[in-house]
């Protein structure tokens, strides 16, 4: 049987992982002793950079799903960090702002996640650098195929049929 070649070294799902927890790890650790947790920051400086936003529209933006979310933001408004109300003319949506507080907070933090950025990229031309996160983001795109292949396999699934016992 032929063996098929692979390299982890070389799988760029693992070069990623490895790369983005080594940094998030070390991010984290840093920001910790300023009351926030690598979650906390990206959903503060999504707004701070983006102003009131949906639940929705934050969860997109973090990468963070609705229910973390949800917990996170408790979290986040106990601390003071932000405050939620409900949106506009759907009294169901909530929105969510940062206080000065929370404003504060993230601007101390901006510096630090900069400097993360620049020792990370370190070696990197400007051109390189806008190429690698044009990549990424590219990367990040394609991965919804994933959703659409696995949304297909489960339309496919045959059913379990329920007893009268279920």
């Amino acid at each position: 049987m032929k063996k098929t070649s692979f390299a982890l070294a070389d799988f760029v799902p693992y070069l990623l992982n490895r790369a983005g927890v080594r940094i998030g790890l070390s991010f984290a650790r840093d920001i910790e002793p300023l009351g926030a947790t690598l979650p906390m920051w990206r959903v503060m400086v999504a707004l701070w950079e983006n102003g009131n936003q949906r639940l929705g529209d934050i969860a997109e933006r973090t990468s963070i799903d609705i229910s973390t979310l949800s917990r996170l933001l408790v979290g986040l408004q106990q601390k003071q960090l932000v405050v939620r109300s409900r949106s506009g003319s759907d009294g169901r949506a909530l929105s969510v702002n940062l206080t000065e507080k929370g404003r504060t907070l993230t601007e101390r933090i901006i510096p630090i996640a900069s400097h993360y950025e620049e020792v990370a990229t370190r070696g990197l031309s400007r051109s390189d650098l806008r190429l690698l996160k044009r990549m990424l983001i590219k990367l990040f795109s394609n991965m919804h195929t994933f959703d659409e292949e696995y949304a297909l396999r489960q339309k496919a699934r045959p059913r379990k049929k329920r007893s009268r016992h279920d």
